[in-house]
């Protein structure tokens, strides 16, 4: 892991780094009818891919793709709409997914392994990073249609199907498990577990559907790539994530704007690397207040092994030119040390 901080002491790169903000993006977005053609079609997806590497030299690429590229590809259906974001035909148990013979669902695949791997030969300086949903997030996708504001039929079947529920969590966890792994053969050099709907659980629930999950992912991973960082992001945990790190280990950890104070202590302890945690709205707003809230980041994660980002995805209404300011003062402060 020490190579990821081979030539700068703080790296940068930001969640959805490729995307509605760019203009570039914009015009290769519109020439494919729908979001799932532009992310299986390898060439385009490549080519977004590096855009922000183009525009702005980060230090990693993160791979043009989606995280309901799982669902679809076990069978269920999946859209997107313009405005509204993803659409699923909503699922009720396993056995209305198509998942006996996963080998052939991880083909269908396929053209994501292609991006990686013309990623690789396009750039080889940067490092590819690679991913999928948490299987509890993607599950809730699965379970609700789309996106929901309140999630009720997820936690309703948490509380009266859990039998059923974590039935699909195992088809998710050797689907992504092998997804990640081909991943990483076709050249990816991290991986990382979105679990963006961790805060939906507590106790018992929050160990039973993240905790295990992603342990388990991780494990079977590093059980054939045991030298290839895998990083995790179990968003908005709270306290619980002091049980994710101590039961999950993963390499990386993404970190929500607010996170517990002890856990910067535990990650030197654990050699584990922080990753975050600037406020996208904050990016969007810039000025002064992004400008402080950039330089106490810096200095709160100081004596830590510390990888610069967002605490979620780059929000499509965020000007480029403090997309670019962020950068120079990062990487001021770092040329000052």
């Amino acid at each position: 892991m020490d190579k990821l901080f081979s030539k700068v002491k703080t790296p940068i790169w930001f969640m959805r780094q490729a995307g509605r903000y760019l203009p570039e993006y914009k015009k290769l977005r519109s020439t494919e009818k729908t979001f799932l053609d532009l992310c299986f079609n390898s060439e385009k997806a490549a080519k977004i891919s590096l855009q922000p590497i183009e525009r702005f030299d980060l230090d990693f690429i993160i791979l043009f793709s989606d995280i309901l590229v799982v669902p679809h590809a076990l069978g269920q259906r999946v859209d997107f709409k313009e405005n509204i974001g993803p659409i699923l035909e909503p699922i009720n148990n396993k056995h209305d997914l198509n998942y006996k013979k996963i080998t052939s669902n991880l083909k269908i695949l396929d053209p994501v392994f292609k991006t990686i791997k013309l990623l690789k030969m396009k750039n080889r300086r940067k490092k590819v990073i690679g991913f999928c949903g948490g299987p509890f997030t993607v599950l809730t996708y699965m379970i609700e249609g789309g996106t929901s504001k309140g999630h009720e039929k997820v936690k309703l079947k948490v509380k009266r199907e859990k039998k059923e529920l974590l039935e699909m969590i195992e088809v998710l966890i050797e689907f992504s498990s092998l997804y990640l792994i081909e991943q990483i053969r076709s050249g990816a050099d991290i991986v990382k577990i979105f679990e963006s709907w961790a805060s939906l659980l507590d106790k018992e629930e929050y160990f039973d559907f993240i905790i295990k999950p992603n342990m388990r992912i991780l494990e079977n991973i590093k059980n054939v790539f045991p030298n290839i960082p895998v990083a995790c992001f179990p968003r908005r945990s709270g306290s619980q994530i002091f049980n994710f790190v101590k039961n999950v280990g993963c390499d990386i950890i993404s970190l929500d704007e607010k996170f517990p104070e002890e856990l910067l202590e535990i990650a030197k302890k654990k050699n584990i690397i922080l990753q975050g945690n600037l406020n996208p709205k904050v990016l969007i707003q810039g000025g002064k207040k992004m400008e402080e809230e950039i330089k106490k980041i810096l200095l709160r994660f100081n004596n830590n092994r510390h990888i610069f980002n967002l605490s979620h995805g780059i929000l499509p209404q965020t000007p480029i030119a403090n997309v670019e300011k962020t950068i120079k003062l990062i990487r001021d402060y770092d040329e000052t040390r």
